[in-house]
């Protein structure tokens, strides 16, 4: 049902923008709507998911996950850099045939 309404609100927001298109896009009201539907939209989501018990019964789990996966991909991501760092000057230090 949620998920319905979202999408209901996302088809307004396109024809929204399609139908609005006299309000140019540097205009100060359209940004401040667009803020003021941005956090009501994430206030919209927090309530939902700080009313589900099971979510807040779990967030420390999930945010030592989140922890774990962000560093398991930076670490990742600097052995990567490095490998290939050392794989490219170890080639470029060879001696050329000119």
């Amino acid at each position: 049902m949620l998920m319905l309404l979202f999408g209901g609100i996302m088809v307004a927001g396109i024809l929204a923008g399609a139908g609005f298109s006299w309000i140019p896009k540097e205009s100060r009201f359209r940004s401040n709507t667009q803020n003021v539907l941005l956090f009501l939209l994430l206030f919209v989501l927090g309530h939902q998911l700080g009313s589900d018990g099971s979510v807040v019964s779990s967030i420390l789990q999930m945010g030592g996950l989140g922890l774990a996966l962000a560093a398991a991909g930076m670490l990742g991501s600097f052995l990567s850099v490095l490998m290939l760092r050392l794989r490219f000057e170890k080639s470029g230090k060879e001696p050329s045939d000119d």
